[in-house]
């Protein structure tokens, strides 16, 4: 199941949802939910309400939900939702707006907030949303007789053994995932920041540029899981500047390369795990509506 339409439910069975760095979303009067119906529910005015909020903190009711919906343990609960988030603003920031089926619809405004206008009706059932496991798993009932219990100090001792073993087992498993979502949190694009940074020794520059043309200068990467998605070639320097100012003046992060001054290339840089490519080049593809490719640095 979707990111956005676990967000959907959650804030149907939980009457509150934040998402992190964009806002809150509330709902102020009941609604009810029939079930086994195939009709859309009429939302009334106001129903739902969001409140702009870009310091928002990460909801953890959010992130155990996804985890219970999707069986995934916390680090991959939390990753999918950040994901989520970083592209849809990237998206926002360019003004494309960002539609939950069943809430409504964000628009970034001039100002710089998001606007949010609620949907009129929803098709969210009971049946849909995933129930929290709370019973627990019956034991099974032996009429055997049973056997005497041999040793009873040596098992004990054996038991807590392993026990303790696979304790550490999942702390360091746990450890190493930690560490290796932080590290991709901490280089992921900023919503309105250019990656300015390309590995030693690999600068793309203008050659010979004309009177017209202006050089392209970036500076070294630092992490050696940049790659780039390809979004548009050019063999024009002026048409290709002109298409790189008009994505960046809505705040968009593309940069503009050239290895031999007669093709250039517009480019978006993504500072995540290369397994990461296919689902971020179809993402980019379905919004740019172009054919895009990846390239490593």
């Amino acid at each position: 199941m979707k990111t956005e339409q676990l967000i959907v439910q959650y804030l149907y069975s939980n009457k509150k949802v934040t998402l992190q760095d964009i806002g809150v979303f509330n709902i102020t009067s009941e609604i009810h939910i029939p079930e086994d119906s195939d009709k859309d529910i009429v939302l009334p005015a106001d129903t739902i309400q969001f409140a702009y909020d870009p310091k928002a903190p990460v909801d953890d009711g959010l992130v155990a939900f996804i985890m219970e919906s999707t069986r995934k343990i916390k680090p991959l609960a939390y990753s999918d939702l950040e994901s989520f988030i970083i592209l849809n603003k990237q998206f926002l920031n360019i003004g494309k707006p960002l539609v939950f089926e069943g809430i409504g619809t964000l628009q970034k405004t001039q100002a710089g907030d998001y606007a949010f206008t609620q949907a009129t009706s929803s098709h969210v059932t009971t049946e849909e949303m995933p129930k929290l496991i709370t019973e627990k798993i019956k034991e099974k009932v032996s009429f055997a007789t049973p056997q005497k219990e041999k040793n009873t100090g040596n098992n004990k001792v054996v038991l807590w053994g392993l026990l303790g073993l696979l304790i550490l087992i999942i702390a360091v498993a746990a450890f190493f995932i930690l560490n290796k979502n932080d590290s991709s949190s901490a280089t992921v694009m900023a919503e309105n920041t250019a990656v300015d940074t390309l590995p030693a020794g690999k600068i793309d520059t203008v050659v010979n540029p004309t009177p017209d043309e202006k050089p392209l200068a970036t500076a070294p990467l630092t992490d050696s899981n940049t790659f780039y998605i390809v979004i548009k070639e050019f063999t024009n320097f002026a048409l290709a500047d002109k298409s790189l100012k008009k994505l960046t003046s809505y705040g968009n992060n593309v940069v503009l390369s050239t290895k031999d001054s007669l093709n250039y290339k517009l480019r978006m840089p993504f500072m995540k795990p290369i397994t990461d490519t296919l689902r971020v080049k179809d993402s980019v593809s379905k919004f740019f509506q172009a054919k895009t490719y990846v390239e490593l640095p």
